[in-house]
């Protein structure tokens, strides 16, 4: 089990934070630097951090005119499970767009010379600035090895070594479910603070999930008896989206619950979380 459980379960084959055409789509994750983030796939681990900069740092000067030239410095940790190696590296990514036009229908850019992807292991990923020096957006493939990936609220880039590396691996507390066009990700249950996940460890687990019959099926275990669990929904992942939809007492370890899939409804979102109304 992860330290930090939580649940968000996605469904539809849009990105976390903007959609893409079908059937091969990216994802995406707005990252905060100074703060590592874990990407899981089966075989291996990575922790990547990218470095917290001043903006002056973070925006270079460059000679040619209308040219914006931002960069990111970041550290990783991989971990490989066959071997139980841990590698380190680190490197430096960066954006480099000349404005050509500029209309009220929008503007006409040019890459002069971005370097955005970053390569460890069986991980590939892209970066592009979102705030110069403070946070980033990560994308990677729906179709890449990457089993799940976070943003913990409080753990340290030293603090984690190949004991914690290891059980991030083992967790099989994040799932991903695929039919009749619907894919659904289950990552969870949790302890929230607000709409993030806290680092506290929950009780519960995902047992099984299934899309049958238009609709999105979970099966929960090792429930905590008389425990209150909310289940809520949200159609986009923003602050004060959440809606509750269901709420149960657990009677025994075992719990089963069912949700109709919307028509037309391209991404939904459900996390499970401890408490009451």
């Amino acid at each position: 089990m992860l330290r930090a459980p939580w649940l968000v379960v996605v469904v539809g084959a849009l990105s976390l934070g903007q959609a893409f055409a079908a059937p091969r789509t990216n994802k995406t994750l707005r990252v905060e630097h100074g703060r590592p983030i874990l990407l899981v796939s089966e075989q291996s681990v990575l922790l990547l951090e990218f470095l917290k900069e001043p903006i002056a740092d973070a925006i270079v000067p460059h000679p040619e005119p209308d040219v914006r030239h931002c960069r990111a410095r970041y550290r990783y940790q991989f971990y490989d499970a066959a071997t139980r190696a841990l590698t380190n590296g680190q490197g430096v990514v960066e954006e480099i767009y000349q404005t050509v036009s500029s209309s009220p229908a929008g503007r006409e850019i040019k890459d002069m010379g971005s370097r955005v992807g970053i390569s460890a292991g069986d991980f590939y990923v892209w970066w592009s600035v979102a705030g110069a020096g403070e946070r980033s957006w990560i994308y990677y493939r729906s179709d890449s090895p990457i089993r799940f990936i976070q943003q913990p609220q409080q753990i340290t880039f030293e603090s984690v070594g190949r004991e914690q590396f290891q059980n991030y691996l083992q967790s099989r507390n994040v799932q991903e479910f695929v039919a009749a066009g619907k894919t659904v990700h289950v990552l969870g249950p949790a302890v929230f603070s607000g709409d993030l996940p806290t680092e506290r460890a929950a009780s519960a687990r995902i047992a099984s999930g299934q899309v049958r019959e238009s609709a999105f099926e979970l099966k929960l275990a090792s429930l905590v008896t008389n425990t209150h669990y909310i289940i809520e929904s949200s159609y986009e992942l923003k602050t004060g989206t959440w809606t509750p939809v269901h709420t149960f007492v657990a009677r025994g370890s075992d719990y089963e619950w069912a949700d109709p899939l919307g028509k037309g409804v391209d991404m939904a979102y459900y996390r499970i979380r401890e408490g009451a109304y």
